[in-house]
């Protein structure tokens, strides 16, 4: 094979992955602008302060998935009181007899983290606990809910859900729905893309070609050789790392 071939090749199924994959492999970690508010780029802002805050909004809920003798509580945005190790927090463990209870961390410690697909914001208690606490926003429609999960022993993490239209990018004032994100932009346009070019091809080699069976599919040929592509393309990037690239002739 010829370097100039090569190459070329290369190059064609680059701009392949480009226009196809590129636009739909968007993710970014969520921005931290407040304990209750974060930033995707190219998607919008999380804001939870129109769920609003009670002492606390959500208080002595028992777990769900991982069941255990505890009752737990959370307040988004603000810190509350609940008992005397549970000041000034954003979520509490308390044993069903009240007797028990610890931190889950404060306000101060809130943290965003997960993508496009998925945001959570995490709390860290005090020592010497520091129990870590973690609460999974789901983008949906329709009324707020709040559930416990429970502790996840497997990674010593207290684990919560809040499915609101809140937890959506760009949710308008009072969460009912914001525009569209720059993100659902770009994932339509690849979508409508990537039908337009297979149902398009498949009617013109169709109709124009006269073309029949798998000879219907448009550029058979490439999709047909794209593994050995992508195969050359990275042994073509991998080799001169290891010191074994092969000699081509000059152009």
């Amino acid at each position: 094979m010829e370097l100039g071939g090569f190459v070329c090749r290369g190059l064609v199924l680059s701009l392949m992955l480009v226009v196809l994959v590129g636009p739909c492999s968007v993710f970014s970690q969520c921005q931290k602008i407040s304990s209750c508010s974060c930033r995707l780029p190219n998607a919008g802002i999380i804001d939870l302060t129109p769920i609003g805050s009670g002492n606390p909004l959500y208080k002595d809920l028992k777990a769900t998935q991982f069941p255990d003798d505890f009752l737990y509580s959370w307040n988004p945005c603000k810190d509350f009181t609940e008992t005397d190790a549970c000041k000034g927090v954003a979520a509490c463990q308390k044993s069903t007899d009240g007797q028990t209870s610890y931190s889950l961390g404060d306000q101060g410690s809130a943290t965003f983290g997960g993508d496009n697909k998925t945001v959570t914001v995490s709390y860290t208690g005090p020592s010497p606990d520091n129990r870590q606490s973690q609460v999974t926003l789901t983008c949906s429609s329709g009324a707020t809910q709040f559930t416990v999960l429970g502790e996840d022993q497997t990674v010593s993490l207290y684990k919560f859900e809040l499915k609101s239209p809140c937890a959506c990018p760009g949710a308008g004032s009072g969460c009912a729905g914001g525009a569209i994100s720059g993100g659902s932009i770009l994932l339509i346009v690849c979508t409508v893309l990537l039908v337009g070019y297979i149902v398009g091809g498949i009617l013109f080699m169709s109709f124009v070609k006269k073309a029949s069976g798998t000879d219907r599919i448009p550029n058979k040929e490439f999709w047909k050789d794209l593994p050995t592509l992508v195969k050359d393309g990275a042994v073509f990037a991998v080799s001169p790392l290891r010191g074994k690239g092969k000699q081509y002739d000059n152009i």
